[in-house]
């Protein structure tokens, strides 16, 4: 029996809008059929989208941005949308003002980023781990670029351009309960009147 029958495992396009939740939901999928694929998609789309639908609980605003952001990108493939979606759905995202705020948040991530880069005069992109102290710094101790601007200096200064003395010194703030650039440079006086005694 199993060689002369194969289980059917894709379904068709109207079968996939119809196990869809509801018809919001329908017309994002004809919606995304017109605008992405001229309204020739290929069946196992409708399939992937439903699956996408019910992995990652997103909403059809979101799934229709997914969409327009591989489009965007050029990049209008299984493998691109998949990985996207991994990534949205990692950071909680499921509706359209938690997709707005990620991107937000993005932003402002990459801003500070590159403004790094350039005070620090960096000629490359920076790595994954640099990524992540910043990330440290911003999010997790919640120090504004200028707080930051400040460790930079004094590892300039010190010829100690490197990040694991920088994220020392925020770290270091940080666990003495330093919040402002006031405290942080108070306490710097402090101790520069400490080497000097």
């Amino acid at each position: 029996l199993l060689k002369l029958y194969t289980p059917k495992v894709t379904s068709s396009p109207e079968e996939a809008i119809k196990n869809s939740q509801n018809q919001a939901r329908a017309r994002v999928i004809d919606s995304i059929n017109a605008q992405f694929f001229s309204g020739v998609m290929s069946p196992s789309w409708y399939n992937d989208i439903d699956l996408w639908f019910n992995k990652y609980g997103f909403d059809e605003q979101v799934m229709l941005a997914l969409f327009n952001y591989a489009y965007d990108k050029r990049a209008l493939h299984r493998n691109y949308i998949q990985a996207t979606a991994d990534a949205w759905s990692r950071n909680n995202i499921k509706t359209f003002n938690e997709l707005d705020s990620y991107f937000e948040k993005q932003e402002k991530r990459s801003s500070i980023n590159s403004e790094i880069s350039k005070k620090l005069n960096l000629r490359r992109s920076l790595t994954s781990y640099e990524e992540e102290d910043i990330v440290k710094w911003t999010e997790n101790y919640g120090y504004p670029i200028e707080i930051i601007e400040i460790a930079l200096k004094k590892a300039s200064s010190n010829n100690k351009v490197r990040f694991d003395y920088i994220d020392t010194l925020l770290t270091d703030w940080h666990t003495k309960d330093l919040h402002s650039a006031e405290e942080i440079e108070s306490y710097l006086s402090s101790i520069k009147d400490k080497d000097k005694k």
